[in-house]
């Protein structure tokens, strides 16, 4: 079967191998179900036409139609087995990812998806993989119940806390002729995006932004080619900047990361911003913070860097230990705590 690249009236564009196969059984079980309504409200109706009540004439017991009754018995029963078969299989090729697929970890948590490489460079709310390579992805919760789910790519995963769970994809070239191999490499070309979104509820912000729920908990997979996604891999994201500036400074870079990072969901920026499940940053740097062991310390870049890189070390008083482990390069740690110090 070959894919659909663009929408159809019911679906979205078909971008991996397998999505094909899966529209092939939705569509034979959406077809089966209108033969069924149109046949079963038909014959309703029909009977309610042909045997509606008559002057003069007396209703009688229908009685037993033996061959009848054995007929809508197990016919719909021989054609679940057919549907069944098909989807068994299906769902078993879905699972089974291919030996030289590219195991890529995800962590789930509220409100952002983190994708680690094999090569341990860790992104945040984007994913690149390569066109025509398989690619598996080992998955697992931080808080609560999560499900990845990519409309395009036809698939769909819960990630339960304590648990690990799994899905695999090939991403197919959307245009044919997209991936030329005399095209100069560029780490950023992207033959195109796909969706991500949470498909369970995993909670709700107090505010409407980006990554602040659970309808927000967006990321994009971005497909390249495979001599820019080596090119990638080699070079590894750059600290991103307002309106995709080629440069910009530790501070606008790290008020960036902050957001990307979900820190906002839990931390205040702002003066006088109400306490949530975290400190309010503003104007902490350079001050005092008494620690829940009855101790107090001032705040400096060192102790910065210990709170980002083991938040359960150093407690704030009348806080709980509830900040994730949050996955950062030294570079995007710097350009953080440098945003945090500009805060006043």
């Amino acid at each position: 079967m070959e894919n659909q690249t663009e929408p159809s009236l019911q679906l979205p564009a078909q971008l991996s191998t397998y999505a094909p196969e899966v529209d092939w059984l939705y569509d034979g079980i959406y077809a089966t179900s209108i033969i069924f309504f149109v046949g079963i409200v038909g014959a309703m109706v029909a009977f309610m036409v042909m045997y509606r009540r008559k002057p003069g004439v007396k209703a009688e017991p229908t009685g037993h139609h033996n061959v009848l009754e054995l007929f809508w018995t197990f016919s719909p029963l021989l054609l679940l087995f057919v549907m069944f078969h098909y989807g068994f299989t299906t769902w078993m090729d879905m699972a089974t990812a291919p030996d030289d697929a590219i195991n890529i970890r995800v962590r789930g948590r509220q409100w952002a998806w983190e994708f680690e490489h094999p090569n341990g460079m860790v992104e945040d709310n984007q994913l690149h993989v390569p066109v025509g390579r398989p690619v598996r992805l080992v998955m697992s919760s931080s808080d609560v119940l999560h499900s990845f789910y990519v409309p395009d790519f036809r698939v769909k995963r819960d990630l339960v806390p304590g648990m690990f769970s799994s899905l695999w994809f090939q991403a197919v070239e959307r245009d044919p002729g997209t991936a030329v191999s005399d095209e100069p490499l560029d780490p950023e070309r992207v033959l195109y995006t796909s969706q991500v979104y949470c498909a369970e509820y995993c909670g709700a912000n107090g505010n409407w932004g980006t990554h602040s729920g659970h309808a927000t908990m967006y990321s994009l997979i971005h497909v390249q080619r495979q001599a820019d996604y080596d090119e990638f891999m080699a070079r590894g994201p750059v600290l991103p900047c307002p309106n995709d500036a080629p440069t910009c400074t530790p501070e606008e870079s790290g008020s960036i990361l902050f957001v990307s990072k979900t820190c906002t969901s839990c931390h205040g920026i702002a003066e006088g911003a109400a306490a949530v499940a975290a400190p309010n940053l503003w104007n902490i740097y350079d001050h005092e913070q008494p620690l829940s062991d009855g101790t107090s310390i001032t705040v400096d870049e060192a102790y910065l860097r210990r709170s980002i890189l083991e938040p359960r070390s150093q407690i704030v008083q009348g806080y709980s230990p509830v900040m994730p482990n949050i996955r950062l390069s030294d570079s995007e740690l710097t350009a953080v705590v440098a945003y945090i110090r500009s805060l006043h």
